[in-house]
């Protein structure tokens, strides 16, 4: 498999969508957000599992570069935005640890550049 770093983050980014989608509570607790109601749950499964599995499902059936530095542009994306809220008023233990999460997933999707 030539794209296999990538995939490695492809498929980390699915596992997390799946969970999201069957285990939203468990997902709202891992990312420290509370849906309200009915919409709230479905928020979290789109958004957090439909969004992420959608995109990973699609980078590795596709196995082109463009797909899977979309999906790592995204996540160091992630990791751009949360390392400024740490500036902001948000330095906690569990942000600077969800900065390098997000940066290695990151890091691992666009590794395909490197191959």
């Amino acid at each position: 498999m030539e794209n296999l770093i990538s995939n490695i983050g492809a498929i980390i980014s699915l596992a997390l969508g799946v969970m999201a989608i069957i285990w939203p509570k468990k997902t709202e607790s891992f990312v420290s957000v509370q849906s309200i109601g009915k919409e709230g749950l479905s928020e979290i499964r789109s958004t957090y599992g439909g969004f992420f599995a959608g995109l990973a499902i699609y980078a590795m059936v596709v196995q082109t570069p463009e797909v899977f530095i979309a999906l790592g542009i995204g996540w160091l994306g992630a990791a751009l935005v949360r390392t400024a809220t740490l500036i902001f008023g948000s330095l906690t233990k569990k942000n600077v640890a969800a900065v390098f999460f997000e940066a290695i997933i990151g890091t691992l999707c666009i590794s395909v550049v490197f191959t």
